[in-house]
């Protein structure tokens, strides 16, 4: 696979290794902030100021950025590849929370209060996205595309982005499976718009499902 993505040429050889150093001061403090227990605010701070550091290093070159409005595929073929990954998802998943229940242990239920959906959806469908895919794809994939190539970027994304969700407090199958799939679809796209709306997306059927949860328990 071969993207555009980070594969602006740019004149002094030093702006690579110079993004390089953004990517890693930033997953440092963004790991920092959430260790220390940090308002959201200040993690949303330190997207913009690393989303603008690439941006200026990148010369603000719209194709290797990742900032178009729609994926050189077309939206067609990414309604099917998704659907398609999101069963394949949900399945590992469902197998996943089945083993551990066969073994003996208890399976964990999150439940969101129907009363708490306008803020929950707010965080999870909007700011958890955009603060997210900020850093874990668009600063990182830009970053280390032309130094690394696709497929080991995707792999650094992917990791990052299930020790994100770990320190989160949520080791769940669909993020350790679902950061691999959105830096790929970054990169095979060509667009920041893609893994956000999937990110979204993939965020309300999960709100969805704990509301829905919290009501069939309530029945009992």
């Amino acid at each position: 696979m071969y993207s555009a993505i980070g594969r602006r040429s740019l004149d002094q050889q030093s702006v690579p290794y110079c993004a390089l150093a953004v990517v890693t001061v930033t997953v440092i403090l963004d790991i920092f902030f959430i260790t220390g227990r940090y308002s959201e605010s200040s993690r949303l701070s330190l997207a913009l100021v690393a989303f603008a550091l690439t941006v200026y290093l990148f010369e603000g070159d719209l194709k290797a950025l990742g900032l178009q409005a729609r994926p050189i595929q077309g939206w067609k073929v990414w309604v099917r590849t998704s659907l398609i990954i999101g069963i394949i998802i949900g399945f590992c998943i469902c197998l996943g929370g089945g083993l551990w229940y066969l073994t003996g242990h208890q399976v964990p239920f999150h439940l969101i209060h129907p009363q708490d959906f306008n803020s929950a959806f707010m965080h999870m469908c909007f700011v958890a996205p955009v603060l997210e895919e900020a850093i874990y794809r668009l600063v990182i994939c830009v970053s280390l595309n032309r130094l690394m190539g696709e497929w080991k970027t995707i792999a650094i994304s992917g990791i990052l982005f299930a020790v994100l969700h770990i320190l989160y407090g949520n080791p769940s199958p669909e993020n350790q499976l679902g950061g691999f799939f959105l830096a790929w679809a970054f990169l095979k796209s060509e667009t920041i718009l893609l893994p956000f709306l999937l990110h979204s997306v993939g965020n309300f059927l999960v709100l969805t499902g704990k509301i829905a949860l919290w009501y069939f328990l309530k029945m009992f």
